[in-house]
């Protein structure tokens, strides 16, 4: 703590000792959250971000590049109406519908026309009013208050959607990476965009599902037989009909919600993410190049995907994992991979939830937040490095010590 007391009595310097001794992060109710790599975030009903985790290029956007293994304010005094983590970058926008971003900038990802690093909210170029924006690995996308969809940072396999629309606005580099905000083609009405890795989606107004970027694996785009990789949006095939908020974008699978309240993915199989079991005697875990309603018969009301993992919470509040668990990011008190959905070991319902790379966070009914997988950078939030395989409740309130 700084020196900041020096002109005033000790007295009243005691009195701010004790009314910051807990600063409250949960003053109001909590409407989401979002984890990256090795950070989260969280935003209240007042609109206070609140960021946790690594720092190391100023992805908790509170002026420095400390770490923190408990949230810290987000700097700037704005007023966020949503947040999104990406990787190492995190954006949000204002009840203005202005975009922000901070962190790494990297290829663009930050949308302010610098490739350059910030650890305070940068506003994102262009006069655009966002009514959502989603940060992926190292670009980020945005759904403008017309439902008009823009993209920003790396380009490479047509991962902006921008092919034949915003040549002039390209930075023309070798990857076609964009530092500012280009629209994506197609004159889509946009419900949700999701940025992931290599690959971009996004659900239109009507429930019709696009996707458009890198194809790897010859699955990741949800097109069938067509491996091909697309530099514009591109409908998933299966003649499925999606709720227009609900797609997620992992690493190399992607998972939507079904207007039956059905969970829906597409992708690579591998340690189960698909949430579809296992095939062969083998059991060999099945890609999928069209979408496929994944196994158990559940009734979702939102869907989240990661690196190596999905969950979902169910109509009845309940959170599911399924896929990889060596950090224990299923939250089902093991390190076992499950191939299909698998209860978070505990009695609480959960209202939002979200997959980092190794680990999960969830906001309970009752307004409290939960993390587990891995503890690596205080990313869960608990002032401990430790892995924890169950739901452990985030240190709200910051504790000064004199």
């Amino acid at each position: 703590m700084n020196n900041k007391y020096s002109n005033v009595s000790l007295l009243s310097a005691l009195f701010l000792v004790l009314i910051t001794a807990y600063t409250p992060a949960h003053s109001n109710s909590f409407i989401e959250i979002s984890a990256g790599d090795n950070h989260t975030c969280i935003l209240n009903s007042n609109g206070n971000a609140y960021c946790w985790g690594d720092n190391s290029v100023g992805q908790l956007g509170n002026s420095t590049t400390k770490s923190s293994m408990s949230p810290v304010a987000v700097s700037g005094g704005l007023k966020f109406k949503s947040i999104s983590v990406g990787w190492d970058h995190t954006c949000g926008v204002t009840f203005d519908n202005d975009a922000y971003c901070w962190g790494r900038g990297r290829y663009g990802s930050l949308g302010n026309g610098s490739p350059n690093n910030s650890a305070i909210p940068s506003i994102v170029s262009g006069n655009l009013s966002f009514e959502l924006v989603n940060a992926g690995l190292s670009h980020t996308c945005g759904i403008t208050i017309n439902e008009k969809g823009y993209c920003w940072g790396r380009g490479e396999a047509g991962i902006l959607g921008d092919e034949g629309v915003s040549e002039v606005a390209r930075n023309y580099t070798k990857s076609k990476s964009s530092s500012v905000p280009v629209q994506v083609a197609g004159k889509i009405a946009f419900g949700s965009i999701n940025a992931g890795s290599a690959t971009t989606c996004g659900i239109s107004s009507n429930g019709d599902a696009y996707c458009w970027g890198s194809s790897d694996f010859g699955n990741l785009l949800g097109q069938g037989n067509d491996t091909s990789s697309k530099a514009a949006p591109s409908l998933v095939a299966g003649n499925f009909q999606f709720q227009p908020n609900s797609i997620s974008v992992g690493l190399d699978h992607v998972c939507a919600l079904g207007t039956t309240d059905k969970a829906i993915c597409w992708g690579r199989g591998r340690f189960g993410k698909l949430g579809i079991g296992s095939t062969g005697h083998l059991g060999v875990l099945e890609n999928l190049r069209t979408p496929r309603e994944i196994n158990g018969n559940i009734s979702f009301a939102s869907i989240a995907t990661g690196t190596f993992q999905t969950c979902g919470i169910s109509t009845d509040g309940k959170a599911y994992c399924w896929g990889r668990n060596g950090k224990g990011q299923l939250g089902d008190g093991t390190t076992e991979m499950r191939v299909e959905p698998t209860a978070v070991s505990s009695n609480l319902n959960f209202s939002n939830i979200t997959i980092g790379t190794k680990h999960t966070c969830g906001i309970s009914t009752n307004n409290e937040v939960y993390c587990w997988g891995e503890g690596r950078a205080g990313k869960l939030g608990t002032r401990s490095i430790e892995n924890r395989s169950i739901p452990t409740k985030v240190a709200l309130k910051k504790q000064h010590r004199r």
